[in-house]
């Protein structure tokens, strides 16, 4: 077998083992990767399929002499009223384990069943995650149900296209064209601006947007040390690059295998994250970085800026934005489905030949259609006697020109789960009947629920700020600006602006940064600004400290001169000057 990967310098065991991979251990079987709406539990004796933390435990039980399975743990540990990390290898993990054997809960339905479980349909009430244990604790979904919300969502957001609009429109509409942070504070204004460059932060909150919308929740990491980037157990040699502005990372939630908290306070009392995964498989390494590991980690509470929506006070994790809808989501793709399968059938047709022979002309009449290929070219002559009879056949069994209420339905739960009326999801249902009243009717709600969308997104950027300032010491007021939402008469808007300029309810500078982003002027700086207004004044030979024309006192002397022109010479005057 030629191997394209070896070298001069790898030795022949190496080679050896590598080859052995390539021959038996990376070949796909799709019966064992076969998707499965069921509950299948991970086979321990294999580490790449392993998802929960009981099942991790029993893997490392079953292979505790095997060196090729290994896990790497940081265990928070506290003493003296302060928290450190504990590493642990594997044996000391699984002492620990045996001392305080883990057990795992699992619910007696599935609660993404949809059209197949007992209770779809109507038998809804009483069922709704129903506590193993009683207390208001236990109303959140279990991990394993968590896991399918986000597994079900991700593929929503990607192959269904109503998730995929109602995800879109919450994006465009609430992040749309960004954010402006602004404070007085000049050294916070500069620590701010090097942060967002060095984090690539308005990425990063792009993203947040699409993740909160498709996970229901979102998880900043602000790394400690100030580290540069996230790094597990560094190899011998391996040096972590340090970075004097701090670095904040996005992590998979769904990476986060348990929260724990204070038992008496879910909300406001959490300890710690617990990081449970595997990273990626890579085929080929440098010898020294492993093809993969496990990554056990416990994050202290203070590290993670976690936010949620779509869930409860006593909820851990927070649920996407048309986690009610999925169900809908799935029979709007089935019906649509069937529907066109019956389509493709109702414009399907065959031709019935009727001959009046023997089985040697209708053999003879076969092999003189097969000459012709599957479809007769255009202008084809067909010539045979009167025993010969041609019929075009057609599909009877569906009816055409029938439009089936069950899109209608599935789409208007959809919308109402969501809260983005059938208007903005540009189907037929969009068109026609709707005068602007109406219009503007279905977008109030909407708007309100767009602007609440903001506010975690406010919270999640002035959290940043504080957090960013404070490890410089400095202490700052932040104002952040996003863009109207629904713009329906910017003039008026901007004449607003100006009327709050001159109440003096708003300086001049912060209605210069709101008109610009209005505006859609991506580099707008204040300071400059005047500064080339002051400069093209000065070119033209106006006074910059001169009254405006609009309150300056009425025309005199040679002013009064040219106001006695008459109005159509006036008029070619300002011809002139545009065509200069």
């Amino acid at each position: 077998m030629y191997d394209k990967f070896a070298d001069e310098t790898e030795t022949k065991p190496t080679k050896n083992a590598r080859i052995d991979i390539l021959r038996s251990k990376l070949v796909f079987d799709e019966k064992r990767y076969q998707y499965d709406e069921g509950w299948v539990p991970a086979d321990t004796n294999n580490p790449l399929e392993i998802h929960s933390t009981a099942e991790l435990v029993e893997c490392l039980m079953r292979n505790d002499k095997n060196p090729l399975v290994d896990i790497e743990a940081r265990i928070i540990g506290v003493g003296d009223g302060e928290y450190g990390h504990v590493k642990m290898d594997k044996r000391r993990f699984l002492e620990t384990i045996k001392r305080k054997p883990t057990r795992k809960m699992r619910e007696a339905w599935d609660g993404f069943g949809y059209d197949q479980a007992d209770w779809a349909g109507g038998n809804l009430v009483g069922h709704d995650y129903t506590p193993l244990l009683g207390g208001p604790f236990n109303k959140q979904l279990y991990y394993r149900d968590y896991l399918r919300m986000i597994s079900t969502s991700f593929y929503a957001f990607n192959h269904d296209p109503a998730a995929k609009a109602v995800t879109n429109i919450m994006v465009d509409f609430t992040m749309s064209r960004g954010f402006t942070l602004h404070t007085d504070n000049e050294a916070a204004q500069a620590v701010w601006d090097a942060f967002r460059i060095a984090n690539d932060f308005d990425q990063q909150m792009n993203h947040v947007a699409h993740e909160i919308s498709i996970y229901g929740e979102t998880m900043l990491w602000r790394l400690p040390n100030h580290d540069a980037r996230i790094s597990f157990n560094p190899q011998p040699g391996e040096t972590v690059p340090k970075a004097l502005i701090p670095r904040m990372r996005l992590i998979d939630p769904s990476n986060i295998a348990e929260i724990v908290t204070v038992p008496e306070d879910i909300w406001k009392g959490v300890l710690y994250y617990v990081w449970l995964a595997p990273t990626q498989y890579q085929m080929w390494t440098d010898g020294k970085q492993p093809s993969t590991k496990f990554i056990y980690n416990q994050i202290p509470a203070d590290q993670i800026q976690h936010y949620k929506v779509n869930a409860v006070s006593n909820e851990k994790r927070g649920r996407c934005d048309f986690f009610s809808a999925l169900g809908y989501m799935k029979r709007l793709r089935d019906s649509i489905n069937y529907s066109i399968i019956a389509e493709q059938k109702a414009a399907a047709w065959c031709i019935d030949t009727t001959i009046a022979g023997n089985d040697s002309d209708i053999s003879d009449y076969i092999q003189q259609q097969a000459a012709l290929g599957q479809y007769a070219p255009a202008g084809s002559e067909f010539v045979h006697t009167e025993a010969v009879k041609r019929e075009y056949l057609s599909n009877q069994a569906t009816g055409k020109g029938k439009e089936s209420p069950v899109f209608n339905w599935c789409l208007n739960m959809i919308a109402m789960a969501t809260g983005v009326p059938v208007s903005y999801l540009g189907t037929h249902l969009s068109s026609g009947g709707s005068s602007r009243a109406s219009a503007l009717v279905s977008t109030e709600p909407v708007a309100k629920r767009f602007e609440r969308r903001r506010l975690v997104y406010e919270q999640i950027i002035r959290d940043t700020f504080n957090w960013v300032t404070g490890q410089f010491g400095i202490q700052a007021d932040c104002d952040i600006i996003f863009p109207e939402l629904i713009t329906q008469d910017r003039s008026a808007k901007l004449k607003d602006l100006q009327l709050s300029m001159n109440s003096e309810w708003l300086s001049h500078k912060r209605a210069a940064e709101i008109a610009a982003k209005e505006l859609d002027i991506k580099n707008f700086d204040y300071d400059e600004e005047m500064a080339d207004i002051k400069a093209q004044d000065s070119s033209l030979g106006i006074d910059p400290g001169s009254d405006s024309p609009l309150t300056s006192p009425g025309a005199s002397g040679q002013d009064k001169e040219v106001a006695a022109i008459a109005a159509p010479e006036r008029q070619q005057i300002k011809t002139n000057l545009r065509q200069i």
